[in-house]
């Protein structure tokens, strides 16, 4: 009996030591005793993905603990579509192209592990999608076309609606194009120039319900026979001489060009040489700025193909001319000329209405002077020294007449020599629509405070008369 305990005191022992040594080489016996095993992977995706985009992770199982583990991809069809994380076994596509559902609706490749029992089958199924085929488009036209002009309808095929819109276009502006069924049409008829655009491009998207093709247009465009004229404008001074040169309509255009007026206002003022088309002064009175400050004409230029048509345009600067009495000019009736220089003296203003009423300023001592050339000086002393409104002095201070705001009251001598010539004066008045001018008419000359110099247009009778207590007409003058 002893002998049995003693024995079994001995296997107890050797058991602890033997379990001890065990767990002190515990990975040995993982490793020893590992198995490996890989699953197939069958997804599906859309056809058309992108480089890069993640398809599945192939998956492992493993029966005792874990350690790294290598994923490498044996075989593979489409050769190349397919790229494996060696370290996670995630898939990823490599040539997208090859992702077409239309040439090879399944990919399939085979996937092993290192030390694992079995391979892993691939099988991706390609999901097609909604695509839209396109086909360049490219067409000749002449040039010159009108807006709205159809230029021809750009060809696509889809499985569902397609819609049209043109992205960029050289140059911009060019063409429209119908969203429903991309007929393209003139939008700038101008922009549709051989010369200037040869070739007119654009870019348009075709759109499938969110999947898109592009196609590019190329218009070229026909050079034809074309005819241009330009505007023309020119200042000279008035009183020209007949035959002066007024300078030359520019025109271009394939073939002999012919020029010709059409119409000028005034009537027979120009002519233009049908070969060059230089314009000359025909009759030298009509360029008068007083009468014909602008002369227009509208000129043809013809090359037997075509007719363009320009606007001709001639402003007449003014030149201080000699002045006679009973003139028309610089806003009035000319009836005092500067004995010195007879391109300056004064004019009476043309009016239907009479003004008159008070001199004003009575009771104030002004200080006048009657000499011819102090009546526009005497204006403005009388208007700064009386505030009334409405004397003959303020209506005529304040008076715009004629495209002319500087009138003033004349003086004693000034309104003198209006009766002087106050016969050829009153026929150009009355020519020109206005009032005649006679009896009494005041001057701007005071005679002390309280009265003021008046002159009988009619007789030439030179008097005085009280500021406040007598109305009498008045006539506007102003000098040039």
């Amino acid at each position: 009996m002893k002998k049995l305990k003693t024995i079994l005191n001995i296997v107890f022992i050797v058991t602890t030591l033997l379990f001890i040594s065990c767990g002190n080489d515990d990975d040995a016996v993982i490793v020893a005793n590992n198995e490996i095993s890989v699953q197939d992977l069958a997804v599906a995706i859309d056809e058309n993905p992108t480089v890069g985009q993640v398809i599945g992770t192939v998956v492992t199982t493993q029966t005792i603990g874990g350690g790294s583990l290598v994923y490498s991809i044996t075989t593979q069809t489409s050769t190349g579509a397919l790229n494996i994380d060696a370290s996670t076994g995630e898939l990823t596509v490599a040539d997208a192209t090859l992702f077409d559902f239309e040439t090879t609706p399944v990919l399939t490749a085979t996937v092993s592990v290192d030390g694992a029992a079995n391979n892993a089958t691939v099988t991706i199924n390609i999901n097609n999608l909604s695509e839209v085929n396109v086909q360049d488009f490219t067409t000749v036209i002449d040039e010159n076309p009108t807006n709205g002009d159809a230029v021809g309808t750009v060809q696509a095929t889809g499985d569902g609606t397609l819609t049209y819109s043109i992205t960029t276009q050289t140059p911009a502006g060019a063409l429209g194009i119908d969203a429903n069924t991309g007929e393209l049409t003139v939008t700038d008829a101008t922009l549709f120039d051989f010369e200037t655009n040869p070739t007119i491009t654009a870019d348009i998207l075709v759109d499938n319900s969110g999947t898109t093709e592009t196609i590019t247009a190329t218009i070229n465009l026909n050079n034809v026979n074309e005819l241009s004229i330009q505007d023309f404008t020119t200042a000279i001074d008035e009183n020209p001489t007949n035959g002066d040169s007024l300078g030359t309509v520019q025109a271009n255009g394939d073939g002999t060009l012919s020029y010709s007026i059409i119409s000028q206002t005034p009537t027979g003022a120009l002519s233009i040489n049908a070969s060059t088309g230089e314009l000359t002064v025909t009759d030298a009175t009509l360029f008068d700025f007083e009468t014909n400050p602008t002369i227009t004409a509208n000129i043809s230029v013809d090359n037997s193909v075509s007719t363009e048509t320009s606007v001709i345009t001639i402003n007449l600067n003014d030149l201080t001319e000699p002045a006679a009495i009973g003139d028309f000019r610089d806003g009035g009736v000319v009836f005092w000329i500067d004995p010195t220089d007879n391109t300056h003296g004064m004019v009476c203003a043309v009016s239907n209405q009479f003004i008159s009423g008070v001199w004003g300023c009575d009771s104030i001592s002004v200080g006048t002077d009657s000499v011819i050339g102090s009546g526009a000086t005497n204006t403005v002393a009388i208007e700064a020294a009386c505030t009334t409104v409405g004397t003959v002095v303020d209506q005529i201070a304040n008076l715009s007449l004629n495209g002319y705001d500087d009138w003033f009251l004349p003086s004693e001598d000034e309104l003198y020599a209006m009766y002087l010539n106050i016969g050829i004066v009153n026929t150009e008045i009355a020519a020109n629509g206005g009032q005649i001018t006679y009896q009494f008419h005041w001057s701007s000359t005071e005679i002390n405070t309280s009265s003021a110099r008046f002159v009988n247009l009619t007789t030439g009778v030179l008097a005085g008369g009280g500021k406040d207590g007598n109305s009498y007409f008045a006539r506007a003058v102003r000098a040039f």
